[in-house]
């Protein structure tokens, strides 16, 4: 008995998620498209070892919420953090710089305050800065002054964009921004996770002030940065755990390629190391024991979109109370339900920061395994430090530069001289590192010339399919060519037969024209003959009234001829 209340209960549970499942019209209201992704791939062991990022020192705890993506200008360090400002950091202490959005109360109405994301300076000291609410703008951090360069409701090529995330600026100017999704906001970031493929890569030009799509159809474009010549983008797309990229120049302008895929954790921001290669932080790591729930769940989309519209059912009731009886546990409640900091508590308790160099190979990585820093999604060098960025910790963390000139003890926020033991210590540690950078360069000189080995054979390879493709090409031209030259020899004998076409019904017409001309003749002849009779006839008639006319004259001069000679007579005799 107790078995079958057990399957009848699965039974009923198996039924409620069918019907949420396929149910029509219950949001959210998109298509949930499969998709194939490589599983993140685990780093090297020496990769592994290197947790320069345990004991992070936590700066400004409990004091700013999200600091996301930082930027650097005359030596000062900004970042946008929840409550829509971003801020500046100046010593010990930091201050507001700017703030696009409204006045809100807490972080469960970032909607309304704003929430910059992406940040970037350029050589003039205008802070170009992606709001995920408020679109992209421009703020002149010397006089004050920002101006919307473009707005979420602005479309662009048919769609709006619902959230703005990154950018890049290229030296003209131009600007470069990701897209996350155009149909989910921030706030239901969730979403846009499960129902990945419609992010995009816009680029606005300054000189005209229009935007335009450069790549559409990506998987939660995130970071995005400029290769040293400007030439390509490497995009992130979160979703898929890998980077893309986007070529800029030349004849595959607008083509979009895999950069690095099956990384161990999904990618944030990206930011150029200035020597053609890139950092790529991964906001949260995965591994065999926790692997990555977008990709797991890419080739199941009815699965994915039972969790989406289960996330909007678990939602609504909070939001429905909370527009009927506002208060801060429904507001709070639906905006952790819609947000992705849902999902963080389940990625494992590490942080790993690759680096890639311009042919995407991992060169190196910064971990670190002690939850002294979580879920990394930006880092900068400050000085002989690494700041790291977070959209979920309430700290800005701090670590030192591997290799700084000036060694230092991190306590609070302040600097202590390092002891003579420690400088001891330090100066080991610092011939280890060489040591290991000399093995490191070892190890990459041989992988350069297995790289360049594999290169000769792929090259081989390549020529060996370019003649293959060569001759197909060339059969095939042979096959069009004489396709063509059968369709120009029909095409010629078309237009004999209508030129022929053409010349007998000419003919025919002049045939026509003939036989009605001279049927018009011979009517004209015929009717001339008739009126030749006609006249004719009239003459003789004419004759015969003349003539009849002569007779019975003379018949009456011979009648009074005789007349007279009986007068005479008898004028005689009398």
């Amino acid at each position: 008995m107790g078995c079958l209340s057990l399957v009848w209960c699965f039974t009923k549970i198996f039924l409620v998620c069918l019907v949420i499942t396929l149910l029509p019209g219950i949001p959210p209201h998109t298509v949930h498209k499969e998709f194939n992704a490589v599983r993140p791939k685990p780093l090297d062991a020496e990769l592994l070892e290197k947790s320069h990022l345990d004991k992070a020192e936590r700066l400004f705890e409990g004091k700013l919420t999200g600091p996301e993506a930082f930027a650097v200008y005359n030596g000062q360090v900004y970042t946008g953090i929840h409550g829509g400002f971003v801020i500046r950091i100046v010593g010990d202490e930091f201050e507001p710089v700017v703030k696009f959005g409204k006045d809100c109360e807490d972080i469960s109405e970032e909607h309304i305050c704003g929430r910059p994301l992406g940040l970037k300076f350029d050589a003039a000291g205008n802070l170009y800065v992606a709001d995920a609410y408020y679109g992209l703008f421009k703020y002149n951090v010397h006089k004050g002054e920002k101006s919307l360069l473009v707005s979420p409701d602005e479309v662009i090529d048919g769609k709006k964009s619902a959230f703005i995330n990154n950018l890049a600026v290229a030296k003209d100017g131009s600007v470069y921004f990701t897209v996350s999704s155009t149909s989910f906001p921030l706030h239901e970031g969730v979403h846009a996770i499960f129902a990945p493929g419609d992010g995009r890569v816009v680029k606005f030009d300054p000189r005209t002030n229009k935007a335009s799509v450069v790549a559409e159809g990506l998987l939660v474009p995130n970071g995005i940065a400029l290769s040293l010549n400007e030439d390509f983008l490497v995009v992130a797309e979160t979703a898929a755990a890998r980077v893309v990229r986007i070529d800029l120049k030349g004849s595959k302008a607008g083509s979009v390629s895999i950069f690095a895929e099956g990384l161990p954790g999904l990618p944030d921001n990206i930011r150029a190391d200035g020597l053609g290669g890139f950092y790529v932080p991964l906001v949260s790591s995965a591994d065999d024991a926790h692997p990555a729930l977008p990709l797991v769940l890419g080739p199941f989309p009815l699965v994915r979109k039972f969790l989406s519209r289960l996330m909007f059912l678990l939602e609504l009731p909070f939001v429905q109370i909370n527009n009927v009886y506002p208060n801060y546990f429904c507001r709070r409640a639906a905006h952790m339900i819609g947000h992705f900091g849902v999902a963080s508590f389940l990625t494992p308790n590490c942080v790993t920061i690759l680096h890639l160099n311009s042919e995407a190979r991992i060169i190196d990585a910064l971990n670190g395994r002690d939850g002294s820093v979580n879920h990394v999604s930006d880092m900068i060098v400050a000085g002989d430090y690494i700041l790291l960025g977070s959209p979920y910790n309430n700290y800005i963390a701090r670590v030192p530069r591997p290799n700084a000139p000036n060694q230092v003890h991190i306590k609070s926020v302040r600097y202590e001289e390092i002891t003579p033991e420690e400088k001891k210590k330090d100066e080991l540690a610092a011939q280890k590192a060489a040591d290991e950078a000399r093995a490191r360069k070892v190890r990459e000189e041989q992988a350069r010339k297995s790289e360049e080995a594999a290169k000769v054979k792929r090259a081989a390879a390549e020529v060996e399919e370019a003649k293959k493709r060569a001759a197909e090409e060339a059969k095939a031209k042979k096959v069009a060519e004489e396709a063509a030259k059968k369709a120009a020899e029909e095409a010629k004998a078309r237009k004999v037969a209508e030129e022929n076409a053409k010349r007998a019904a000419e003919e025919a017409k002049a045939r026509k024209l003939a036989e009605e001309a001279r049927a018009k003749k011979h009517a004209e002849e015929a009717k001339a003959r008739k009126a030749a009779e006609e006249a004719k006839a009239r003459k003789v008639a004419e004759e015969l009234k003349l003539k009849k006319a002569a007779e019975e004259s003379a018949k009456k001069k011979a009648a009074a001829e005789e007349n007279k000679g009986k007068s005479g007579n008898t004028s005689l005799m009398g």
